[in-house]
């Protein structure tokens, strides 16, 4: 992607300088993507195009539950951005609660929109945090221009994905300011490649590099209730942080687009553009990080409903505010479970939870099923690092234990988890193993 963005990057932003947007804006680096594919490179937009309406056409499989494995890597320079592990299991239950329809404030949409609201059935699964300390500030370079790729490789500052086929790799640092001089024209909270699987890319367009595929977040939005505050340009306060970016970051990872259609970055579109979900009522603008529940940018228009509908604010690809956004469609779940079938499958194919470059756990859990205690054995000893972490079927952290160095068994009560299906996540330094215990009673 480097080779194609300065000129146009450019063009985008200056009239953040010139026109009527005074101050600088907040948005997700999607929306910059979108316009470059677009407008510097058609046959590679219109490839994307087949790749959406592919997965909007596949048939769903049976409804069962897809699992995806993810990796985060916490890049940080300051120490209030190497984000603490509670925040990161709290963000990775923020994605199963949305996902799956099961966040405590879906009785916040209205309604008109209550009988297309869908469940996802896609679960996340947290196998490993790797942190990593740089020199290196991860900023838009206008002239040279990128998306901070620079974050995604140890030479360079960052830190080495893992094999981006078979795990969901997130990274989370400070991204910079856009700025042009001394001129701040905007700030990215968060961006992701969409799947990329057909062979009828332009040579050289700038397709992502494998290495490079993945979720990038903004460390003040990373996590619900995120200690550190970013504030809204215009001094309008701080943004309010619910874990909902890397919800919409993600929701961009597995295919889906803004709701208003991507149309034009620095202003409304014509109502022509679509999200390509049927369900989604025609919008022509994103929300201003608010909840304009009266907002209605496409009026006039009868959409899938037979009525002329308002935007649909508390949709998670929205720009709304983040107390206000609660629900997928199920046109839009039907997309994602698509592209993770499809696409993506290779996620669903992880079953050996290993880092790169790292030797096998090989450990045990018995009983399994279990009913009040259990035993952890491991083939060789512990060794100082070691960590047992345990979450439920939400992904929830139910269970968090330092091992004893040299030892090589563990016993656990588990009298007082309830019925269901838990992972185990042991590691040792930048080496970790998954395995799944059932707890019958």
């Amino acid at each position: 992607m480097r080779n194609f963005f300065p000129a146009l990057l450019v063009g985008l932003l200056l009239p953040c300088m010139l026109g009527a947007q005074t101050t600088p804006r907040i948005f997700c680096g999607n929306e910059l993507l979108s316009d470059l594919l677009a407008d510097q490179y058609p046959d590679l937009a219109e490839s994307i195009e087949a790749t959406f309406d592919q997965a909007k056409q596949m048939q769903a499989g049976p409804r069962t539950t897809l699992t995806i494995p993810v990796v985060v890597h916490v890049v940080w320079n300051q120490p209030e951005e190497n984000l603490s592990d509670e925040l990161i299991e709290a963000q990775i239950q923020v994605l199963n609660e949305d996902f799956n329809r099961m966040n405590a404030d879906t009785g916040n949409l209205r309604s008109m929109f209550e009988w297309v609201a869908g469940s996802a059935d896609i679960q996340f699964e947290l196998v490993a945090t790797e942190r990593i300390q740089t020199n290196t500030l991860f900023e838009i370079d206008l002239l040279s221009g990128n998306l901070i790729p620079e974050v995604k490789h140890t030479e360079d500052g960052g830190n080495d994905a893992w094999d981006t086929d078979s795990y969901m790799n997130i990274w989370v640092c400070h991204i910079q300011p856009i700025t042009i001089g001394p001129i701040v024209l905007g700030q990215i909270l968060g961006f992701a490649f969409p799947p990329n699987n057909l062979g009828n890319w332009p040579p050289d367009s700038g397709a992502p590099n494998p290495a490079e595929d993945g979720v990038v977040i903004d460390y003040r939005v990373f996590g619900p209730d995120n200690p550190y505050p970013l504030e809204i340009p215009g001094g309008t306060g701080n943004l309010v942080v619910k874990g909902r970016t890397p919800t919409h970051e993600v929701a961009h990872y597995l295919g889906l687009r803004h709701i208003w259609g991507d149309g034009g970055t620095f202003g409304p579109n014509d109502c022509d553009q679509s999200d390509g979900v049927d369900d989604t009522p025609f919008a022509s603008s994103e929300s201003a990080f608010d909840c304009d529940i009266t907002k209605n940018t496409c009026t006039g228009i009868d959409d899938f409903y037979g009525l002329d509908m308002p935007d649909l604010v508390e949709n998670y690809m929205d720009y709304a505010s983040e107390d206000c956004m609660n629900m997928f469609t199920k046109g839009q779940v039907e997309i994602m479970r698509n592209v993770l079938t499809g696409p993506r499958s290779g996620l669903l194919e992880t079953t050996a939870v290993l880092s790169p470059e790292s030797e096998r756990l090989t450990w045990t859990i018995s009983p399994n099923p279990a009913a009040d205690l259990i035993t952890i054995r491991s083939a060789k000893p512990f060794d100082a690092s070691a960590i047992l972490r345990v979450h439920d079927g939400l992904g929830r952290p139910v269970h968090h234990q330092s091992l004893q160095d040299g030892g090589e068994m563990v016993n656990i009560s588990v009298m007082d988890w309830p019925s269901g299906v838990y992972t185990l996540v042991l590691s040792e330094d930048s080496n970790s193993s998954t395995q799944k215990l059932i707890i019958h009673r």
